[in-house]
């Protein structure tokens, strides 16, 4: 039917790919799971301390409020009540 070529030998190029390609494939797999391991672990470390800032902020707000209201509710001095115009 068809006329069979003898084949071809292969090239230094495909023979060092066809050794190499498959021995990296578990090495960019390896490293592709360390890379979004440790982004994982730097995307939590930066929500903990964003959660850790924005609590601390938090409480000195809380801190500020309470003594406004505490100056708010303790009595203050009475003020002499004397018209703002002066009459003799």
């Amino acid at each position: 039917m068809f006329p069979r070529r003898a084949p071809r030998p292969r090239s230094a190029h495909g023979d060092w790919y066809a050794s190499m390609l498959p021995a990296m494939i578990p090495i960019a797999l390896l490293g592709s799971a360390i890379y979004m391991g440790l982004q994982l672990v730097q995307t939590r470390l930066a929500r903990e301390k964003y959660l850790d800032e924005a609590n601390a902020r938090i409480r000195a707000l809380e801190i500020q409020v309470n003594t406004l209201q505490h100056q708010r509710s303790s009595p203050s001095p009475p003020t002499p009540t004397r018209p703002w115009w002066k009459w003799p």
